[in-house]
């Protein structure tokens, strides 16, 4: 009896085993050039990020080396960066970097011109900085006082004057619109010209700085002296006065 069934043929199988293999192909092909892709951007990102870092970090050491040029004494090694930063900002901002204002480059007059204080008692723990600008025709000033943030509290110009400063300390004696010593109501500065003394002081009902001037030893030795002499001399001058006209009455009389 003959066998009349027909094998199958093996072709579908192989076709679907190649199409198989030439998906996998395709997808792998297809992954390949995404992680390509994805590295060739990340790749390009680091380069970036490594340019802009080396770019930054350049402008960052210009930056350090121009602030690092104002202060050219040893005697401004005691002024911390955030304070040299707010410095150089303010000379920027004014376009004073061009030489208009400086920090003198004296050593014995660099100690100063500038001081730390709590000069508006803000009661926190960071100090205020007052700095002398010196103008560029050598004989003229700028004071500024700026608090920890770096802000502006005072500008104040001295024309032809080249004054130094010093800070005191809340409770110091000084002369405030009198010729009598009273405690000061908060830190403060002590402006020395080549002729007077100022006391610098804020008025925090005002929301001010004020100006006191303040009087030297001789100044208030020679006010009581003067106070003395007519203590004494009033009343003689007076009876002196008084006997004369008694003396003219009872010539008169007679």
């Amino acid at each position: 009896m003959e066998n009349n069934l027909t094998p199958h043929s093996p072709e579908p199988v192989q076709k679907t085993s190649e199409k198989s293999r030439k998906g996998m192909f395709i997808a792998i092909a297809l992954i390949a050039i995404v992680l390509l892709g994805i590295s060739g951007y990340f790749f390009w990102q680091q380069k970036t990020n490594d340019e802009n870092a080396a770019e930054s970090a350049m402008n960052d050491e210009e930056r350090r080396n121009a602030i690092n040029s104002i202060f050219s004494v040893a005697q401004y090694d005691a002024i911390p960066d955030n304070y040299r930063e707010f410095i150089y900002n303010f000379l920027e901002y004014n376009n004073f970097l061009d030489g208009t204002y400086f920090l003198t480059k004296i050593s014995d007059r660099a100690r100063s011109v500038y001081a730390f204080g709590d000069f508006t008692s803000d009661d926190n723990d960071e100090d205020d900085l007052a700095v002398l600008f010196e103008y560029n025709d050598y004989k003229s000033s700028k004071l500024v006082i700026f608090n920890h943030k770096g802000e502006g509290l005072y500008i104040n110009d001295y024309e032809n004057e080249l004054p130094v400063i010093s800070s005191f300390k809340v409770g110091s004696k000084i002369y405030m619109n009198e010729t009598k010593l009273v405690p000061a109501p908060c830190d403060g500065l002590i402006i020395k010209t080549d002729h007077n003394k100022y006391a610098i002081v804020y008025d925090k009902k005002a929301k001010k700085f004020n100006s006191y001037y303040q009087y030297s030893d001789e100044e208030i030795k020679s006010m009581n002296e003067e106070e003395n002499y007519d203590e004494e001399y009033d009343e003689p001058v007076e009876e002196a006065a008084a006997t004369s006209i008694i003396n003219s009455i009872n010539e008169d009389s007679n």
